[in-house]
């Protein structure tokens, strides 16, 4: 008889049900919900989907997607990287100055 070893993505799946079991019962609310009423056959597509996702995870068929890295932005005038916020290029001296400040 083997010991067998705890499930190492336990947490991560309790985590995962807590979660949809929330959008799930918010979900249901806004179906029951009088001015949604046009709305139940979009509600009942994300209910579904919703549903699926929690028996795929309660089964153990979760699969783990590492995170792609994104490029970074570069600027085409100066070619320096883009973060968050404003980018304020600063230009190259010309060359027939050369560099020089009169």
């Amino acid at each position: 008889m083997q010991n067998a070893l705890p499930d190492q993505t336990r947490h991560l799946k309790k985590k995962q049900l807590r979660d949809i079991s929330h959008k799930i019962r918010r979900v249901q609310l806004r179906m029951h919900n009088r001015k949604a009423k046009r709305n139940i056959p979009e509600l009942n597509v994300e209910l579904n989907s919703l549903l699926k996702r929690r028996d795929i995870i309660k089964n153990g068929n979760m699969m783990k997607t590492r995170k792609i890295p994104r490029s970074q932005k570069k600027c085409p005038v100066c070619n320096c990287g883009i973060g968050r916020g404003y980018h304020i290029c600063k230009s190259k001296p010309s060359s027939s100055t050369n560099g020089k400040v009169r």
